[in-house]
């Protein structure tokens, strides 16, 4: 996955008499080392989990952040965006809803597991934060992140996985995975730098229901009664955060 990300924006940067040093190295390694950890937690939580739990547990993000900056702004007696909580919480409802979860005992490894990435997650995207603030272009960001996957990857496959043999499908499926993550990324980064923090982790939640679509459409997927008005609780947390944000 980080293959792709690393190449694209390495060729993208010559081409366009674009540089990759910066002054702010100790930044994005907080970043990316926090993003590549809190990704291979996640992906080893959907690998031992059911993937409507593991999901679940990946999209507690936006709470471990909202509860991040509430803790940050009572410390330091900053106006806390109650609102915008709130709208935090309304979303995760609707993924609940939508993903449907199941919870067993014996799974209590990787679901701590899949908490951790959450955490890590909402990490990663303050210091995404921070670089913004010190005017750092998403892709260089994004090409950081990228090679710390590239090298974090690469160790655990010849740790691992060796002998591992890769099919045409096999390929065509990590390519499709590394070139909508690079420009996902790139979105990504962007949005969580440059908008309120609270907001873009509302609207990340949409993942939940362009996945429901994409899953009807493609897969032939029912969506319930209920994968309804979880999607519906989305759009709403979605627009009530929107909405507040530009009151503001």
């Amino acid at each position: 996955r980080g293959l792709f990300g690393v190449v694209m924006l390495f060729v993208w940067a010559r081409a366009t008499g674009k540089t990759l040093a910066t002054p702010y190295i100790w930044s994005h390694f907080k970043r990316s080392g926090a993003g590549t950890v809190a990704l291979a937690m996640w992906l080893y939580a959907i690998t031992f989990l059911p993937l409507s739990t593991g999901m679940t547990l990946n999209y507690t993000s936006p709470i471990f952040m909202a509860a991040i900056l509430v803790v940050a702004g009572l410390m330091h007696r900053r106006p806390v965006e109650w609102k915008l909580v709130a709208s935090v919480l309304i979303g995760f409802v609707g993924v609940v809803e939508v993903l449907q979860p199941e919870v067993n005992a014996r799974d209590w490894w990787p679901s701590l597991i899949g908490l951790g990435s959450g955490l890590l997650s909402a990490v990663a995207y303050i210091q995404i934060k921070e670089l913004s603030e010190l005017k750092e272009p998403e892709w260089r960001v994004v090409f950081y992140f990228s090679f710390f996957n590239l090298v974090f990857g690469l160790a655990g496959h010849l740790l691992f996985e060796p002998a591992d043999t890769y099919t045409l499908k096999s390929t065509s499926c990590v390519i499709a995975v590394g070139l909508s993550a690079c420009f996902a990324q790139v979105a990504m980064t962007r949005s969580f730098g440059a908008g309120n923090l609270l907001v873009s982790s509302v609207l990340s939640f949409s993942g939940i229901v362009f996945a429901a679509i994409i899953g009807a459409i493609v897969w032939g997927d029912a969506i319930t009664i209920q994968s309804a008005l979880g999607i519906a609780i989305i759009i709403f947390a979605g627009v009530c955060a929107s909405l507040l944000t530009k009151r503001t």
